[in-house]
Formats: C-alpha cells, structure tokens, sequence
C-alpha cells in the first residue's frame, strides 16, 4: 500500500510524506527556486558535462529534495525520482534536480507536530535557502480556499 500526504503547500514550496506498507520511505521537498542554475548546481552529475551556454538557458530550476533516514533502495529512489519528477512542468527554460539527503538521526529533527519550525528544519537539512513566512492563523481559511 502507498500513501502520499501533502504535508504543506505554499506558492514557491511543497513538502509530502511518502509512506509505503505502514512505513515512511521518505520526506519529498519540492521548491521552485524561481531562479537559474546556481554555481554549485553546475557542479552536479550530469550538469557538469553540458555547455554552459545550454544551462544558462534554464531560467527556471525547481529542486526536488528526497529526505530519508536511511539511503533509499535503487528501486525506490527510481519510484520516487519518476513520480515527483512528474509533477514538474518542464520547458525549453524550466528543469528540476533531484537530490537525495540520508540523516540517520531524521526522527529526532522532525517530528509529527506539523508546524513551521518542522518544515524549516526539513529545509535545513537538504541545505536550501528558503525561509517559511509565519502565516497569520486568522488566514488560514483564505490560504484552503486558494
């Protein structure tokens, strides 16, 4: 049995919890940069291979993070890497990247409460910039409706 939980859903940044047979196989972090290719994704396998001109094509880079406790079996990081990848739209000038992150001690930086303070530790982790804007709880009807 496979569920999905969307755990958080903001303009730029999605987090969901991938649970298969009971067990949590995964955190997925989908954020859309709304930038090119930094520096340091250049660097990255396969990206370090193509032309500069090529890459600086990409305007557009949303960055897909798979956070596990323990690395991910082929299979499973194939699954994972299909179906997420999926959920990008992709053009002459939008790409993604996938990147898995094992912390062995996950569970103790995360936890079930479900605030910001656990979703900016997930970020943390995967090393991103992005910084969760606390929402005013007077909103969050308004932010359902969207």
């Amino acid at each position: 049995m496979i569920s999905i939980d969307r755990k958080l859903r903001l303009q730029d940044l999605e987090i969901f919890r991938f649970i298969r047979d009971y067990r949590i196989l995964a955190y997925v972090i989908i954020e859309d940069t709304r930038g090119p290719y930094t520096e340091e994704d250049k660097k990255l396998d396969p990206l370090c291979f193509l032309d500069e001109e090529d890459l600086n094509e990409i305007v557009n880079v949303f960055k897909i993070y798979l956070l596990t406790d323990e690395p991910l079996e082929k299979d499973d990081s194939i699954m994972l890497r299909e179906f997420f990848g999926n959920l990008v739209d992709i053009s002459s000038v939008t790409n993604f990247i996938i990147q898995e992150y094992v912390h062995k001690d996950l569970y103790e930086h995360i936890d079930d409460s479900w605030d910001f303070k656990t979703y900016q530790r997930m970020l943390d982790l995967v090393g991103s910039k992005y910084k969760i804007q606390s929402i005013d709880e007077k909103k969050w009807l308004n932010l359902s409706q969207e």
